[in-house]
């Protein structure tokens, strides 16, 4: 099988994709008579997933279906077996029930009330995230027997877990108490059910397991290798890498919000196409099989790396449902792989459904599936805009919904800002862990990756100061409505 993966950013009609055997994403632009499911399957299994999605919302509210989980399950299993067996892709009213049952059932459960100890607790608790700072203290969160507690730590507490990262180990002593208060939703959704307010932190500490210790040794890795660069854009290029935003000042942060540029410190599709892009010369010498498995281990293992963010954990089961159905000799387009890993996330971690993360992710990659080609037609030659308007038209409407506000200024900075971040995403992770390797390379490479992280960074500060707001953007939204109504019109004459 000779497949391929769109190693540009999604929807970039302009640049040919790199081939790389047994190893894809389908183009976002595809037309859906060039795969074998067309038009049919990809508007079922999309109809499927919308009706999962809100089911889960709704069986919020049915607490008494929660029984019914293990049942539901084993249904929904053997629905996807008999998809699978029989390539049977067609939607029934048996199969809507039964997505619509398994989603009722996983919303339920997934707002369970959750034993939470109410009082004094210790022990060897895992550390969930990586420490920030909040003020003077730091916020972390940690798994304490199987629950997750949000702390924020001052004093000698706050200083041992701030030198911290994700998955080590180490040993509390502290008061917990069920989450309350206006962030006690958003917890939950994290899968966060308590707080905890801690008296003493473990000097020593564990590393982990050994993906643990080498994901965690790999970020700072990366970071060594550009130590050089000025800190902000040091933090920016990690956003741009590896999604950890952290160190990006309140101002930086603002500026890319307002420019439309968020998305780029976001692990998404992009960066897995462009990992997978970058290790096509290794994966290309290897047998059709083992290049198949060495594919999965590279999206489990940047899963790790990148802490498992919604956004990154769509994109590669995108990737990792493509890697399947190659192996198999099925071929799928865009939006029928979106469908099935919204299902399949959604079955795993019902959570899901309430994250705007998620759900931005989501809509971005539906509009460059579904509107990219339809809009390059209107517009013309230009790839990158038509990605762009595709993407804002898919997050349009969680993003009003959630923020009040999109950018219209977004049209002119992606396409500044999205090949150079680009660029960054694909060439700066070896170069990065290589100069870390030989250390008289840092002072090169983070001289040179100064300069694309800086010119990101400009796109967005000169974006965001002129980005227009009120009545202003909505009216230039209005008239970028109207120019691509009258050019369809045109096109259609």
């Amino acid at each position: 099988m000779d497949l391929r993966v769109d190693a540009t950013p999604p929807g970039n009609m302009n640049r040919p994709p790199v081939e790389v055997e047994d190893v894809t994403s389908q183009s976002y632009d595809a037309p859906p008579d060039e795969v074998s499911h067309g038009v049919s399957a990809s508007i079922g299994l999309t109809l499927l997933a919308v009706v999962m999605w809100v089911s889960v919302i709704v069986g919020e509210h049915a607490p008494r279906l929660l029984s019914l989980r293990t049942a539901s399950h084993i249904l929904f299993v053997a629905l996807f077996l008999y998809w699978w067996r029989y390539k049977r892709w067609q939607v029934s009213l048996l199969t809507m029930l039964v997505v619509a049952a398994v989603g009722l059932v996983g919303g339920s459960s997934a707002w369970q009330e959750v034993p939470v100890i109410d009082g004094a607790c210790s022990g060897n608790a895992t550390v969930r995230t990586d420490p920030t700072w909040v003020g003077n203290g730091v916020g972390v969160v940690l798994q304490l027997h199987g629950k997750r507690y949000r702390v924020i730590a001052h004093g000698a507490p706050g200083a041992h877990l701030a030198n911290r990262l994700a998955g080590e180990h180490v040993m509390v002593t502290g008061t917990c108490s069920r989450t309350t208060g206006p962030y006690s939703r958003y917890d939950r959704v994290t899968h966060v059910v308590g707080r905890m307010t801690v008296q003493s932190v473990s000097e020593e500490f564990s590393e982990g397991s050994m993906a643990v210790r080498a994901a965690n040794r790999m970020r700072v890795a990366l970071r060594d290798g550009v130590a050089l660069m000025p800190y902000n854009l040091q933090a920016l290029f990690a956003g741009l890498v590896i999604g950890d935003d952290r160190d990006q000042p309140r101002e930086m942060v603002n500026q890319f919000r307002a420019s439309g540029l968020s998305h780029l410190c976001a692990v998404s599709g992009q960066n897995v196409a462009y990992l997978l892009a970058a290790l096509s010369p290794l994966l290309h010498r290897l047998r059709r099989n083992s290049r198949f498995i060495a594919v999965l281990i590279i999206l489990a293992w940047f899963v790790l790396l990148t802490r498992g963010e919604p956004s990154v954990l769509r994109a590669a089961v995108m990737a990792g449902l493509v890697a399947v159905n190659a192996a198999s000799g099925t071929s799928m387009n865009a939006r029928t792989i979106l469908a099935s890993t919204v299902i399949v996330l959604l079955v795993l971690d019902p959570m899901l459904a309430w994250s705007v993360g998620f759900a931005l992710s989501v809509g971005a990659t539906a509009g460059l599936a579904w509107l990219s080609a339809r809009l390059g037609n209107i517009i013309g030659r230009h790839g990158m805009l038509a990605s762009t308007l595709a993407a804002q038209v898919g997050t349009m409407p969680v993003s009003f919904f959630v923020f009040g506000y999109v950018p219209v200024v977004s049209l002119i900075a992606n396409p500044l800002a999205l090949w150079v971040a680009g660029m960054v995403m694909m060439v700066g992770l070896p170069l990065a862990l290589l100069a870390s390797l030989l250390t008289p390379l840092v002072p090169l490479v983070s001289w040179a990756m100064t300069i694309p992280v800086a010119w990101v960074a400009g796109v967005a500060r000169i974006c965001s100061e002129v980005s227009p707001h009120g009545l202003l953007n909505v009216g230039l939204w209005l008239c970028v409505a109207g120019a691509l109504w009258r050019r369809w019109q045109q096109t259609e004459a």
